[in-house]
This record gives structure tokens, C-alpha cells and sequence, in this order.
């Protein structure tokens, strides 16, 4: 138990050499990019039922250097269940996106589409489970061109100029995390997040360097809000995952963005402590920054007519939700705030792909005015669509639903501001989704010369959709078992 993080890191890192070698057939790079992320959720789910036998965590030193000059991973209850949840989403997100894949990236290149999905997923798996501050720097990086990589994959004049757009506000985030990391270490002298939590804590209590402390704590907590979308960094997020093929939105926007909100919460818990966090004030500009997402992001969404941007524009109102959660500042909110997160990684990409298959029997049309009667031209598609925005929205038996009640009740001790946010932004969820389900569902004389060209779509794609509802279900009726999972989690960063 202790090798399977390193192994799945691994594995994931083989299988992006294999993909450039496996041969020309990008049916074969396809089988080899499920294999291996199956495998990898096999392993991670051992690993959840072993800390869930036998709690605690552990650390897992790598190369023969111990502590403090080596490189470690640390791994517990919620570090096994994300990289269970990650590599899941991102097996079903691929395997309902294959037919884009095949249609939007040319044959000799899905090799090295693949080959930089599988560099994904080991980067966010390493954020997941490091122990070390500049190793997660290393895979942000490697996050960062694997990302701008599937944007631009489809070969097109709109995701060329997302991809640039993307890279740009990227690297800016990377380079203030850098000049965080090397503050951190001048005043320290460390790098592993043990390491730096004690060293932190001892200037802290004396006092001292707390002007540096406070500068790259600042520095992070932009750096990581420009790479995950946080309201007002998000302007690069309809762009890059609007434009791009259907598994690569489903992915950005399901899992990448998650990543370094992890990583954001590892820094506030793990090496500052919370309580310094809320008394430098970042506690706070969080969690104003999260409402104005939730609210932002919402009339953003309401104001767009390109389905998929529009989809979009639904991420950033869900990561205000999120980081509304973190920027209340206990145990509590925070398993809240990861619960509607897992919701949101999986509602996301059955969002995504439902709209690539209304789009491509729409005359791959993204305008929403020329949807009407796409849900029954796809009906995989149409009910897929309509699970995904009954979850945003908040209808219950869904997983948003379940989200958005224990967000509330988590709040419900420290002020009415988030319950009020909940609601308002609730009903702003509405006003985009439900006009979307009226058109797609609706049969009008404009669509009625498409009512031929029924989509038949392949057992991979109705498997991802049916497979996305199921959990979306579950999550809404049962989410108090993951929920469990998370708040005994939580409580050991």
C-alpha cells in the first residue's frame, strides 16, 4: 500500500512514452490512455479501503535522502480518495469524448494527444499526493503545456488564440508561485511542506520575517486563483475550454482547475496554518472573491449564447462555490467545499460531453438558437444534458443539490451571507439552464428539416453518459458516505 502513489505516478508517466511509440493507429494509443487510467482508479479505490480499515497517514520517502533534504509524498483518506476520483473522471470524460478526438485531431497526431493527457494525469496526481513545496512547482509546469497542448490539439484559428491566451495568464501564476517558493525558502531554508510548517510556525510565534510570510502567502493564493479560474482571473477559462474538442473542455474544466485549488489547501493548512491565513486577511479576499464568482459567473453564463462558453461561464460561478467554502475557514466548510467540488468533477464533464453530441446533430452548430429538438436527434445526449444542469441548478436527488445543502448547513454558525449567495446564485443557474432544455427539447419548424439526422452514437459514449448519471445519483442520495470520507480526511492535513 505504501508503493501505490508512486506506482500510479508511474504508470501514468510510462504511458506517455508508450503512447509516442505504440505505432501509428491512434486506436491503439486510445485503448492504452483507458487501461491504464483504469488501472490506476483500481489502485487508488485498494488504497481508499485501506485507510478506511486503518486510518492515519503515511509518508513514503523517495531516492535514499530523508527528511529534510529529500523528496517525500504523504498520502492519507482524502488524498486517496481525490486521485480515485480524478483518474475516474478522467477515464469516463475520455471514453465519451472519443468520437471528437477521432473527428477533431488528425490521426498521426492522437498519439501525442494522448501521450499529454497521460502527463495530466500524473501532474495531478503529484499535486496531489507531494510533500514538497517545488516539486508541485515542477508539475504545475508540466500541467500548465500538457493543458495549452489538448486546447490546441484541434488545430483551429479560436483555440490557437484561447491556447495563447491560456498560456499567458499561466505562466503568470506560475511565475508569482516561483517568487512565493523563493521567499518561503530564503526565510526558511526549506522546501518539504513538514519542514516548512515547523520553521513557519516558529516565525510566526516570534514574530519575525512576517512581512516575507505574508508576501508569499499573497503570492500563492494569486498564483493558484489565476490558474483555477478565481473571479477575476477567470477571463481565459470560456476561451480555452469553449473552444476546444469535447474530452479536453470535459477534463480542463472537470479536473485541472481542481488540481490547484488541492494544492491551495495543502498551503493554507499544511505550511501556514489556518489561523495565520485568516489573520493576514486572505481568508477573507477568498471568500468575497468566491462569491462574486458564484454571482459573476452566473450573469456571465445568462448573457452567452455559445452553448459550450456558456458551460463555461457555469465553472466559474461553481469554483466561487468552492472557494466561498475554503474562505469560511473550517473543517466544515472546507468538506463541503471539496464534496461540491467531487460533484462538480464529474457534473462538469457530462455537461461537456452532452453538449458536444447536441452540437455535432445541430450542424455542429454551438450557437444555442440552433439546438432546437437536438435532445431528441441525441437522446443520450438531450438526458445527459438534463441531469448535469438539474445538479448545477440544485434539484434534489442530484449531487448538486446534496452539495449545496451541506454547504449551507456548514455555514450556517458563522453568517447568512453564503446561505443568501447559495439561493440568489441557485436561481441565476436556472435562468441559463432551463431556457437550453426548453430549446433542445423543443420542436420547432426551424429544426424540423434535422429531425432526420439522428445521431447514432457508439456504446462508449451512452456508457460515459449513463456511468456520469449513475454517480451524479448517488451522489445526491448516498453523497453521506463521501462525505464521511472527506471530513475524517480533512481533519489530517
Amino acid at each position: 500500500m505504501n508503493n501505490i502513489p508512486f506506482i500510479t505516478i508511474i504508470l501514468a508517466m510510462i504511458g506517455a512514452v508508450v503512447s509516442l511509440l505504440i505505432g501509428k493507429r491512434s486506436k491503439n494509443a486510445y485503448l492504452l490512455s483507458q487501461i491504464i487510467t483504469l488501472v490506476i482508479a483500481i489502485l487508488s479505490l485498494g488504497l481508499v479501503g485501506f485507510f478506511v480499515q486503518n486510518g492515519g497517514v503515511i509518508t513514503y520517502m523517495l531516492g535514499h535522502y530523508p527528511a529534510p533534504w529529500g523528496n517525500e509524498l504523504r498520502f492519507g483518506l482524502l488524498e486517496s480518495t481525490l486521485a480515485l476520483i480524478f483518474s475516474l473522471v478522467m477515464f469516463l470524460a475520455i471514453l465519451g469524448g472519443r468520437k471528437g478526438i477521432s473527428e477533431d485531431v488528425k490521426e498521426e497526431k492522437q498519439k501525442y494527444y494522448f501521450s499529454f493527457m497521460f502527463l495530466l494525469l500524473l501532474s495531478m496526481l503529484a499535486l496531489i499526493y507531494t510533500n514538497d513545496l517545488f516539486t508541485a512547482y515542477v508539475f504545475i509546469e508540466i500541467n500548465t503545456l500538457a493543458s495549452c497542448a489538448i486546447v490546441m490539439a484541434k488545430e483551429s484559428g479560436d483555440t490557437l488564440k484561447a491556447t495563447i491566451k491560456y498560456l499567458v495568464m499561466s505562466l503568470l501564476g506560475s511565475g508569482l508561485f516561483l517568487i512565493a517558493i523563493s521567499l518561503l525558502y530564503s526565510v526558511t531554508g526549506h522546501l518539504l511542506i513538514p519542514s516548512l510548517q515547523t520553521a513557519v510556525s516558529e516565525l510566526t510565534a516570534t514574530n519575525s520575517y512576517s512581512w516575507p510570510l505574508a508576501a508569499a502567502a499573497i503570492l500563492m493564493t494569486v498564483a493558484l486563483g489565476v490558474k483555477s479560474a478565481m473571479f477575476p482571473f477567470h477571463t481565459w477559462l470560456p476561451d480555452a475550454h469553449g473552444t476546444a474538442t469535447t474530452a479536453s473542455s470535459s477534463i480542463l474544466s472537470g479536473l485541472v482547475v481542481k488540481g490547484y485549488i488541492i494544492l491551495m489547501i495543502k498551503i493554507f493548512y499544511s505550511i501556514f496554518g489556518i489561523e495565520t491565513i485568516r489573520d493576514m486577511g486572505i481568508l477573507t479576499i477568498v471568500f468575497v472573491l468566491g462569491i462574486a464568482g458564484m454571482l459573476g459567473g452566473s450573469v456571465l453564463a445568462i448573457r452567452e449564447r455559445n452553448l459550450k462558453r456558456m458551460v463555461a461561464y457555469s465553472s466559474v460561478a461553481q469554483i466561487g462555490y468552492i472557494y466561498m467554502a475554503i474562505g469560511m475557514g473550517t473543517w466544515a466548510t472546507l468538506a463541503a467545499g471539496l464534496f461540491h467540488m467531487v460533484v462538480h468533477a464529474f457534473t462538469k464533464p457530462l455537461l461537456f460531453t452532452s453538449a458536444g453530441g447536441l452540437i455535432e446533430v445541430s450542424g455542429h452548430s454551438k450557437q444555442i438558437c440552433d439546438l432546437s429538438g437536438a435532445g431528441y436527434r441525441n437522446k443520450w445526449a438531450g438526458i445527459g444534458f438534463l441531469v448535469g444542469a438539474c445538479s448545477m441548478v440544485g434539484i434534489p436527488l442530484f449531487g448538486g443539490f446534496t452539495s449545496k445543502v451541506y454547504l449551507a448547513t456548514s455555514s450556517l454558525s458563522i453568517s447568512y451571507i453564503p446561505i443568501v449567495a447559495l439561493a440568489i446564485s441557485s436561481c441565476l443557474n436556472a435562468m441559463y439552464y432551463l431556457p437550453v432544455l426548453v430549446r433542445i427539447f423543443s420542436k420547432s419548424s426551424e429544426s424540423s428539416r434535422k429531425d432526420g439526422e439522428m445521431e447514432a452514437t457508439g456504446v462508449g459514449y451512452g456508457l460515459s453518459i449513463t456511468c456520469f448519471i449513475a454517480i451524479n445519483l448517488a451522489l445526491g442520495m448516498v453523497g453521506f458516505a463521501l462525505m464521511y470520507l472527506l471530513a475524517h480526511g480533512v481533519q489530517l492535513l
